[in-house]
């Protein structure tokens, strides 16, 4: 069993993170609606599944040969955590991402999501080590996964369909994008800490 649910924090917040996945779907909603785009969320789940999967048996099959590789894989995780989460602090994208890709196909966000790099921060330093101890972790800490992936899909359609459509005023890209931002540091401080 699984010890420490403190990786379900880590999971939202890297989740909410603004990256190109996020922006497809964003700029999805925004051209097609969200009754259309909601059926792009399959991909995503399964674009993660297997990236974060692959990631984990590399590790798994590497470590006899470079034992030290989960610890340098989590040192670059938490790096790029970081540099991700001070990057969003002048980055705002989703508008330049929007001009584009005016249609996504499924295919378009699965790729999108299969080389994101999130899905190693996923495999090497969020998921618990147990997840691949045996099916039944595995699965639950997937379903988990998508009853996490399943509102944050939808805030980023929602969300940046009305920044896109600039039906608000008082919220916009940079704000969203700064407060992604001080969520990620907050909620990766239990997973820098467990790797301490």
């Amino acid at each position: 069993m699984i010890e420490s649910w403190l990786f379900v924090l880590a999971m939202i917040a890297v989740l909410m993170i603004p990256g190109p996945t996020n922006a497809l779907l964003a700029s999805s909603a925004h051209q097609q609606g969200i009754a259309k785009t909601s059926l792009l969320i399959p991909a995503e789940f399964f674009g993660y599944m297997y990236a974060i999967s692959l990631w984990a048996l590399f590790i798994h099959l590497s470590a006899p040969i470079w034992p030290y590789l989960i610890d340098i894989l989590h040192v670059l995780s938490a790096g790029y955590v970081f540099w991700m989460a001070f990057h969003l602090w002048k980055q705002s994208h989703l508008e330049q991402h929007c001009q584009k890709h005016s249609a996504i196909r499924p295919a378009q966000l699965f790729f999108s999501t299969f080389k994101n790099p999130k899905a190693l921060l996923f495999a090497a330093g969020i998921f618990p080590t147990e997840t691949w101890d045996n099916p039944t972790n595995f699965a639950m800490v997937y379903v988990l996964f998508g009853l996490i992936l399943l509102p944050t899909a939808l805030f980023w359609m929602s969300f940046g369909r009305a920044v896109l459509a600039r039906e608000t005023n008082k919220v916009t890209a940079d704000l969203l994008y700064k407060g992604s931002a001080l969520l990620l540091v907050v909620c990766m401080l239990p997973v820098v800490a467990r790797f301490f």
